[in-house]
């Protein structure tokens, strides 16, 4: 069957669900004495600091998204640096990777199994046509009645298939501690405003996320509205109200609206009365390149005293920000005819034009803050904390043929495989080319090794 008639059979089978769908599955658990004393918490990885903080954010953009991100743990495994610590790939010196979307996938993965990923990673997701596979399950008839009153949705569907063939079964009490902080990201649709799968953010819900699975979790993170059903968290009663204020309470009250936002909407989750439930879509709704939630993170550490004290404590000599950006430009056929563009075309093109110009301020916000940090923990250290801040993207492809080819490639689940090895080698030509990781390289006297990476 034509995939655009099994896209258009979906679409009408989802205007006709919600008259008979029941309410969604509920899948985190309630906070309990049993709960783990070390949870998946940002407070723990203030304790991995080293002379280099690094900092890296994959963005949203389906498969695409995710063969560029891997393309980049690639390149930053094959370059070696010397520390202190030894020598080590530049790759083990990453300390936190914050994704949206199609980023948290290779995120997700490379936290759980880290250098596995090199391994089978292909096999496993990129190179599967996983669009396929969840086209074919809401077609197929057996399926139908469960998607009647039994809280099992379209998501539920892509869940279980993320679950059994991609994340086999594994919760966050499953991400490794000699990884990097995962952070996986997704957007509050009431509130609209990012949600982090990370214990600060649970313990408002009074839920424990130790025992939440990474597929419900990479789920909501790329849960396109509409496509996909939102992922429903339940807003538990049983904790004390200042147990479940997390950081957030403790801030001051600052001249920072932002923040001040952020502090409103995490607040919110405590009026039990007023927010029983939470749906989480597509992280890329709130911020497509997974890079604002580091800056808020930032900010608010910044304003916890205990927090702030564990994070000046001992200021590194490089603080490198590396953006990973899986955004492209095609072109409008709209801009060839006179006539009325298509509704789809229509709502793509506001969408794509919120988004990039958001991606735009998102970057320059990015990039004079990681000067101010850097200022910051320069006047505490006794010496000049120098900061680095790399962005690439398909805009740094010069050849017009190339770039143009690029920027058709799909947001789906599926890409061919010439594709995904197209994106990996890109990946590594644009954070080679770059001028600014360059600058990172000398100053940490890098050297190249023969690339591991093997396109067939």
């Amino acid at each position: 069957m034509n995939v655009l008639i099994k896209w258009y059979l979906i679409f009408l089978f989802i205007l006709i669900l919600p008259g008979c769908a029941s309410q969604s599955k509920i899948d985190n658990i309630e906070l309990t004495d049993d709960s783990p004393e070390n949870p998946y918490s940002y407070k723990l990885n203030l304790k991995k600091r080293g002379e280099i903080r690094f900092f890296v954010s994959f963005s949203g953009g389906g498969t695409r998204a995710s063969a560029f991100s891997y393309g980049v743990l690639e390149a930053l495994r094959d370059t070696k640096i010397t520390t202190s610590k030894g020598t080590n790939s530049l790759l083990s010196e990453v300390d936190v990777i914050s994704s949206v979307s199609g980023g948290s996938f290779t995120a997700a993965y490379y936290g759980l199994y880290g250098e596995q990923i090199f391994e089978d990673y292909e096999e496993v997701f990129l190179k599967q046509n996983v669009q396929n596979e969840l086209i074919s399950g809401f077609l197929n008839p057996l399926n139908w009645f469960k998607f009647i009153g039994s809280g099992f949705n379209r998501s539920e569907l892509a869940i279980n298939y993320y679950d059994k063939y991609i994340f086999d079964g594994k919760t966050f009490a499953d991400f490794r501690s000699d990884m990097p902080f995962i952070q996986i990201n997704a957007t509050d649709l009431s509130a609209g405003q990012p949600f982090i799968f990370r214990q600060e953010y649970f313990n408002f819900l009074c839920s424990d996320l130790s025992q939440f699975p990474v597929s419900r979790a990479v789920a909501a993170s790329s849960a396109v509205p509409i496509a996909f059903a939102p992922i429903v968290l339940k807003n538990y009663h049983g904790c004390h109200e200042a147990e479940s204020s997390g950081d957030a309470v403790e801030i001051q009250h600052q001249d920072n609206t932002r923040t001040e936002q952020i502090k409103s909407g995490l607040l919110r989750y405590i009026e039990k009365d007023r927010i029983d439930y939470v749906h989480l879509v597509d992280g890329g709704v709130a911020d497509n390149l997974g890079v604002r939630v580091i800056y808020d993170t930032v900010n608010i550490i910044s304003n916890v005293p205990e927090l702030s004290e564990k994070l000046y404590s001992k200021p590194p000599k490089y603080l490198v920000l590396l953006i990973v950006n899986a955004a492209v430009s095609p072109k409008n056929q709209m801009d060839k005819s006179p006539g009325e563009p298509a509704i789809l075309a229509q709502l793509n093109a506001a969408s794509a034009t919120q988004i990039n110009r958001y991606n735009i301020e998102t970057i320059q916000l990015l990039k004079d803050s990681l000067q101010v940090w850097a200022s910051q923990l320069s006047k505490i250290a006794d010496f000049e904390v120098k900061p680095f801040f790399i962005h690439i993207d398909f805009n740094g492809i010069q050849d017009k043929q190339r770039n143009r080819l690029l920027n058709m490639i799909s947001t789906s689940l599926a890409l061919p495989a010439e594709q995904v090895d197209e994106l990996r080698k890109v990946a590594r030509e644009l954070l080679n080319e770059s001028p600014e990781f360059q600058r990172l390289l000398t100053e940490l006297n890098a050297r190249p090794v023969t690339p591991k990476i093997t396109i067939e």
